[in-house]
């Protein structure tokens, strides 16, 4: 029994684990958690048996900045013990790590891989999804939430919301689509990488998420503005002169007709403070809140302290809110500025920030690389700030699917990070 243990080839297990993370990321939140239990069993193991260093990752002091704002705002609460019941949400935030240790010294592409082939079928399937309404997988209760919006539904994949399926894609998107643009690449490989890029722009155009599709413009708009050159900005200018040329030469009948008669074009429609009213005033109601609790907020779970202002709120303006207080205000930064306090927000931000600003450091400071490593890491910067944007208009780091894939990609944006620097032409792990 002792001898078995002692083989036990643990690298090949935590490799498996990687697998099934990767493979569940774009449709299953059970095997995103099973296999990050099993990274975290392995690499605890490792660090026992000294088979795993760490190494120094800059954006661990924004994550504890955060989690200090969060305890000092859960002791300082007015249930501290509710307050402190919140912690098991952090359980996640291992995953960065995990995947660095997992990837730093190991071929990345087979992952990359999988996770383009997977994300692909779900895309086709949610396609299907929006004009259809094809849901066998989903429970009943989640499929009888599904409304269409005229002739076509919201296309949420396998999961239960529209905005956790736009969410996941849009940050898949901004990862496949450097590598489109990677003239470096075999053509065979970046056609995989349009497929997989068309397929994600499929989930995140279809999944009918506003904040999405805003995520969408700022994450193109650095992946532009990282990967083109002058011939490249030129080229867009001409694009984008051509179809305002064209958009002004349509009649404004077949205008009318496009913002009220299709589900894409009632969407972007809605892109107005009228037919966002519940929104702004529940972020107005939160800010009334924060006035009067500025340093600590109220706490983690402590949202019925916050359901007072939104009853002022609505009294004063006659609004019936969509959503109680309990259901998040619908902004990742006052959400975490309410909970953690200022403390809080500012590791938020700061472990996003220092994250980001390494890896535009490594792009512009290492040369050009053989494979697609620096292509990767540049979509991972593009769907980081993508969803920051996003989430000025949703909980979105609240979502557990998104955030496993936003944490995974952080990740993998540590082991991209350190394969460059160790080994700057970038053909020994592929």
């Amino acid at each position: 029994m002792t001898s078995a243990y002692n083989n036990l080839d643990v690298e090949r297990i935590r490799h498996l684990f990687l697998y099934i993370l990767f493979l569940s990321l774009p449709f299953s939140i059970a095997g995103d958690h099973f296999a990050i239990f099993g990274l975290y069993f392995c690499s605890l193991y490792l660090f026992i048996k000294k088979r795993e260093q760490w190494e120094h990752t800059p954006m661990i002091y924004g994550m504890a900045v955060l989690i200090s704002g969060a305890i000092l705002s859960s002791l300082l609460s007015d249930k501290p013990m509710v307050s402190f019941s919140y912690f098991r949400n952090f359980w996640r935030l291992g995953l960065p790590f995990l995947v660095f240790f997992s990837l730093k010294k190991r071929d990345h592409q087979r992952f990359i891989y999988i996770l383009m082939f997977v994300s692909s079928i779900v895309g086709i399937y949610a396609t299907l999804q929006f004009f259809t309404g094809l849901d066998y997988f989903r429970s009943e209760s989640l499929r009888n939430e599904y409304i269409p919006s005229g002739k076509t539904w919201q296309a949420v994949g396998f999961f239960s919301h529209h905005l956790t399926y736009g969410g996941v894609s849009l940050l898949l998107f901004t990862l496949f689509v450097p590598s489109v643009m990677d003239r470096d690449l075999p053509w065979k490989r970046r056609l995989l990488f349009v497929v997989a890029s068309i397929c994600n722009l499929l989930g995140v155009l279809f999944s009918m998420g506003r904040s999405i599709w805003l995520g969408l413009i700022a994450g193109l708009g650095i992946i532009f503005l990282l990967k083109l050159k002058l011939k490249g900005y030129i080229a867009i200018l001409i694009l984008l002169s051509i179809g305002f040329g064209i958009y002004s030469q349509v009649s404004d009948d077949s205008k009318r007709w496009f913002y009220r008669e299709t589900t894409i074009g009632r969407r972007i429609g809605s892109f107005t403070a009228k037919a966002n009213i519940d929104r702004l005033l529940m972020w107005k109601a939160t800010l009334n809140a924060i006035r009067d609790n500025p340093i600590l907020g109220f706490g983690p779970k402590r949202a019925e302290l916050l359901q007072p202002y939104y009853d002022k709120i609505a009294k004063k303006e006659k609004h019936t809110f969509q959503h109680p207080a309990s259901v998040g205000v619908h902004n990742i930064y006052l959400q975490n500025w309410i909970d953690f306090g200022i403390v809080g927000l500012i590791g938020y931000l700061a472990w996003w920030l220092i994250l980001i600003g390494e890896i535009i450091h490594v792009l512009k400071k290492y040369p050009d690389n053989r494979d697609n490593t620096k292509s990767l890491l540049t979509g991972i910067c593009a769907g980081l700030i993508a969803i920051m944007i996003a989430g000025i208009f949703e909980n979105n780091f609240r979502d557990g699917e998104v955030q496993t894939v936003i944490l995974t990609l952080m990740g993998l944006s540590l082991a991209l990070m350190y394969k460059i620097k160790t080994n700057p032409t970038g053909n020994q792990f592929t």
